[in-house]
């Protein structure tokens, strides 16, 4: 096995804490210690390497470990789920491709470049742990309102004809799977979400991006809409691999268990504060997520909203008991 250059190291700056697990349990065999090792592990030996570089943006690199991504971002990114943010601002310049072999250490993250190793030291960086909220004390008048507020964000126009196609389609079926959850309808919940899954352009479609924000409000604590989170699974377990990207089944499985970028959990903490300033400053940064990424997020996050205040409006109290989702004093 030929030795390979010193790698080129840096130094994480936050990552979310609950990747430390995938760390341990997908890292490479014993004898690869840290990803700073001066041999190349499990490459050149005969063995097919177990983890790639999945795909690679200017702000981003996202690393297929064994069946989840990792996402490696600039500082001027979210903190989210599974990522970890880098003092690096350009990654096409370090030549990273996609297929790259990528080693797991305890330590950190080691991808093996043409032009030599690069690797992604975890262990300074500070953990970011999503805070907990609860939406239960919020009357209806309150989420109308978030939900008034959140419609005014500015979202940008569909600068194709196929976008252009697709906005018609996204308003029907999003219209369709709101009917679902106001009749609490499971079969016709999952139907309408399988229906927005891949609708749209780009990694993430808008669909897609409408079922995220949608699923991390409705995975609030609190939330009546608790109930519809095992029709969306479904949609998503059924055949969501084969007509979305793995991007984008990754992103919404992880808001069906309230994760998401850090500016969608301080929306809700200012929707939860009833605090229209902050609703209002925290919506236009979603919206700064990608093209139109952010401002779907952001319908799916008002279609949630909407539901929940009919929700509450026509039901009767919920008792406060472990495994309502209703809870009478929050922690956060």
């Amino acid at each position: 096995m030929n030795p390979v250059a010193t790698p080129v190291a840096v130094r994480a700056i936050t990552w979310d804490a609950a990747l430390e697990e995938t760390l341990s349990r997908t890292a490479d065999p014993a004898q690869i210690r840290s990803v700073l090792s001066r041999v190349r592990p499990a490459i050149g030996d005969g063995s097919e390497p177990r983890h790639r570089v999945h795909s690679v943006h200017r702000r981003a690199v996202n690393l297929r470990i064994a069946d989840e991504l990792v996402a490696l971002v600039s500082p001027d990114l979210d903190d989210a789920p599974a990522t970890v943010r880098v003092p690096v601002d350009d990654w096409t310049a370090l030549q990273v491709q996609p297929g790259d072999p990528v080693s797991v250490a305890p330590d950190g993250f080691r991808i093996e470049t043409q032009s030599g190793p690069i690797a992604v030291l975890t262990g300074p960086a500070a953990p970011w742990i999503p805070s907990d909220v609860c939406l239960c004390a919020l009357a209806p008048a309150h989420l109308r309102r978030a939900e008034e507020i959140i419609g005014r964000t500015p979202a940008p126009a569909a600068q194709t004809a196929f976008g252009r196609a697709a906005a018609a389609l996204l308003t029907a079926r999003g219209e369709a799977l709101e009917a679902a959850l106001l009749r609490r309808d499971p079969a016709g919940i999952a139907d309408a979400a399988r229906r927005l899954l891949g609708l749209g352009e780009g990694l993430t479609p808008s669909g897609d991006d409408v079922l995220t924000g949608l699923a991390f409000v409705s995975a609030q604590r609190g939330m009546r809409l608790h109930g519809a989170l095992p029709s969306l699974t479904a949609a998503l377990d059924e055949d969501g691999a084969e007509r979305t990207t793995l991007l984008s089944t990754v992103t919404i499985r992880h808001a069906l268990r309230a994760r998401a970028p850090q500016s969608l959990h301080a929306l809700v903490r200012a929707v939860r504060d009833r605090d229209d300033s902050r609703t209002e400053s925290a919506a236009l940064r979603v919206a700064a997520i990608g093209h139109t990424s952010g401002t779907d997020m952001l319908s799916g996050v008002r279609l949630a909203l909407r539901t929940e205040a009919a929700l509450r409006t026509a039901a009767a109290p919920v008792p406060a008991t472990p495994t309502s989702g209703i809870v009478q004093k929050e922690h956060v």
